[in-house]
């Protein structure tokens, strides 16, 4: 059975367009690794951190090829969560516009 509900069409299109702005950010978030000095030392810095030591041990990391790819997951991951709140800001920023120019003359 076909829905023809014509918000269908419009959720679907705004979480493709969520979905792919997510995308986007996380990879400029990763990105800028390579081109901001300040996020390379505070990567380095929590890549020595005992804490993170740790996760080298609960992920069975044993050389240093392991722990390259565990710290490429773990700033893959934080990138992503950053990227989720970026667009869910970006969003809700958007509908307050909207709602403000709705109310407008």
């Amino acid at each position: 059975m076909k829905n023809t509900d014509a918000t269908t069409g419009v959720s679907l299109i705004r979480t493709l367009a969520k979905t792919g702005s997510v995308l986007i950010v996380t990879m400029l978030l990763m990105g800028s690794l390579r081109y901001s000095a300040m996020v390379v030392g505070l990567v380095d810095r929590i890549a020595g951190s005992d804490m993170w030591l740790a996760v080298y041990r609960l992920t069975g990391a044993a050389d240093e090829t392991d722990r390259e790819r565990t710290i490429i997951m773990g700033v893959a991951l934080v990138c992503c969560l950053l990227a989720i709140g970026i667009v869910q800001l970006g969003e809700y920023g958007i509908e307050r516009l909207r709602r403000r120019r709705a109310g407008r003359p």
